[in-house]
């Protein structure tokens, strides 16, 4: 029994033996393939996205840059004549603001705006109400309305742009932010001598101030700007219409003459490519006379516009809006820098504005007008009120709110009549693997485990019937 019994032993240790093997030699391989075909899965995970950005190009094209603004980098010295030259202004805030009366701005046209036939007449979409005459233009010849940028650049004005922001925003206010939009004439033609300090520039061509969509406004031709020594004077001709506040009927021109637009301090004719010069005002006395709201002479906006500037305006019927006169709108009444280039094509560097507000998406809304709107009378007791005579509306104080800008019946104006600023191009951020691949899942990854554990198992089951029958009965 001995014998046999160590026979059945060492028979059954050999069939353990070999199993084992077999399940080691077998198993191995086994859970190699199953890894390997667990890492090429459709299950595996994607990489997270990485936090930097990729360099890829943009889709949307940069708009056009205008001609650069870098001056030449050499001096000017002695005589020599322009050919080309360019005049650049803004006029002042007011000009480039929501006006009082609803629904009406204050803006800039080249060339000169039609007589519309009669008075409190207003111009919607370009176009007198009353006759549907085209009325503003942002070309005319030489001369042409540019609107500030966000980024600081320029681009010829739209009529959407009139009422909004250098941002994009509509103007909600009568005290900022403004419309941002200069003249620009071109073709100057005349003598300079950065030695001697002296120079005559002459442009050819007209452009227009209107106040209220309108219902008053002039016009200014063939500017000339004379420098001496001791300043400078730029003179032109300007021309329009009385008007009454009280009297929307009254509605006769007044003869052309020439008249001082602004005078200047001393400007150095010898800096490269041209120069910037602020004309005087701040600190400017004017006496009025006849109706003319008393100046203020307090604060730190109080001057005037020059004497015959202030005379023309006075027959326009519009004086107390170029002169401190102690409304809410004083401060808007300075006037802005003036840019003279001696070649247009290489301009020197425009005087901006800063740009503090957010832009609206999408885009900008058109200034529109009631019908022929009534000025809104002064609430203001500073400014006494005027017999019927030529007027404008006068200025409301700081305490009276705008009203809103609303197109005919009271509608909000359209919001998408012209593009908004350009957007950035989105931010693109790369990923390690294809965008198809989808989240883990609960067997994800974990191939060879099942296997190597379905083998083991098979291999013990294996052993066990095999030793039952080695070992035999007892």
């Amino acid at each position: 029994m001995s014998a046999a019994h160590d026979v059945r032993a060492r028979a059954r240790h050999a069939v353990v033996a070999a199993l084992l093997t077999g399940v080691v030699v077998l198993g191995l391989p086994l859970a190699l393939v199953a890894a390997t075909a667990a890492a090429g899965a459709p299950g595996a995970p994607a990489a997270a996205p990485s936090s930097s950005p990729t360099d890829t190009a943009s889709t949307t094209a940069d708009p056009t840059d205008p001609p650069a603004t870098t001056s030449p980098a050499t001096p000017q010295t002695g005589a020599f004549e322009v050919d080309d030259a360019q005049l650049r202004w803004a006029v002042n805030d007011e000009t480039n603001n929501r006006a009082f009366a609803p629904g009406t701005v204050n803006f800039l046209s080249a060339g000169k705006v039609p007589d519309p036939g009669r008075g409190g007449q207003t111009i919607v979409d370009g176009a007198w109400r009353g006759t549907g005459t085209r009325a503003w233009q942002a070309t005319a010849g030489d001369v042409r309305i540019e609107k500030q940028r966000p980024d600081g650049g320029f681009a010829t004005a739209t009529w959407p742009g009139l009422s909004t922001t250098v941002a994009g925003t509509t103007m909600s206010g009568t005290n900022g932010p403004f419309s941002g939009h200069q003249v620009v004439l071109d073709g100057g033609t005349g003598q300079v001598d950065a030695d001697a300090g002296t120079a005559t520039i002459t442009w050819r061509g007209s452009f227009s101030v209107v106040y209220y969509s309108g219902m008053t406004f002039f016009t200014v031709s063939d500017p000339v700007l004379t420098v001496t020594r001791t300043g400078a004077t730029l003179r032109a001709t300007l021309a329009g219409y009385a008007s009454s506040m009280e009297d929307q009927s009254i509605w006769r021109p007044v003869p052309p003459r020439q008249v001082d637009l602004a005078n200047l301090p001393r400007v150095d004719l010898g800096r490269a490519g041209g120069f910037v010069a602020t004309p005087r005002y701040l600190g400017v006395r004017h006496d009025g006379t006849g109706d003319d709201p008393a100046q203020v002479r307090t604060g730190p906006a109080w001057g005037a516009f020059p004497a015959s500037y202030l005379a023309f305006m006075r027959d326009v019927g519009s004086a107390a809006y170029w002169y401190s006169s102690g409304g809410s709108a004083d401060a808007h009444k300075v006037p802005e820098p003036i840019a003279v280039s001696y070649e247009a094509g290489a301009p020197v560097e425009p005087p901006t504005d800063p740009v503090t507000e957010t832009p609206e998406p999408g885009g900008t809304a058109s200034p529109t007008t009631p019908v022929n709107p009534t000025p809104p009378p002064s609430p203001s007791p500073s400014v006494p009120a005027r017999p019927p005579a030529p007027a404008l509306p006068p200025q409301p104080s700081a305490s009276t709110p705008p009203p809103d800008l609303t197109g005919p019946g009271g509608s909000a104006a359209a919001a998408t009549s012209a593009p908004g600023p350009a957007h950035a191009a989105p931010t693109v951020y790369a990923h390690a693997s294809s965008d198809t691949a989808t989240a883990p899942g609960p067997h994800s990854g974990l191939h060879w485990t099942w296997f190597a554990g379905s083998a083991l198992l098979l291999a013990a089951a294996a052993v066990t019937l095999l030793s039952n029958r080695v070992k035999g009965p007892a």
